[in-house]
């Protein structure tokens, strides 16, 4: 995940702690709102992410549990706003959302990436 997180504070001109903060938090949310047999299989392929997810908040349960814990709705918006409050402006959360899927594209490919972000509820129009 360091790899990352440089790619993310170069990219945003986040410092790293934000950097790995605001990853954390997404990946939270991957981890509460995705299906589990896809985002197992996609932390499988981003070593870190798992520990990641859960020192930012996920869920060990996921699946129905996360999504009800969560909101169906309200996970996506949930995030954009605890990186808002971390101190992330909209145009940062953009730039690191599309780095973010870059690099997971890029170590995990493109359709399980996209099978992962598909089966979060409300993530599309982030992405």
């Amino acid at each position: 995940m360091q790899e990352l997180i440089a790619r993310l504070s170069d990219v945003t001109g986040l410092d790293e702690n934000k950097a790995e903060t605001a990853l954390g938090i997404i990946l939270s949310l991957i981890k509460s709102q995705g299906n589990a047999e896809k985002v197992e299989a996609l932390f499988a392929r981003l070593p870190g992410a798992e520990e990641l997810a859960l020192r930012h908040g996920g869920s060990k349960t996921g699946g129905l549990i996360g999504k009800l814990g969560g909101g169906l709705m309200g996970g996506p918006l949930l995030a954009v706003s605890k990186m808002q409050a971390a101190g992330l402006s909209m145009t940062q959360i953009r730039l690191l959302g599309a780095e973010i899927l870059r690099y997971a594209k890029e170590k995990a490919g493109d359709r399980l990436v996209q099978e992962a972000a598909a089966s979060i509820p409300g993530l599309s129009g982030y992405l």
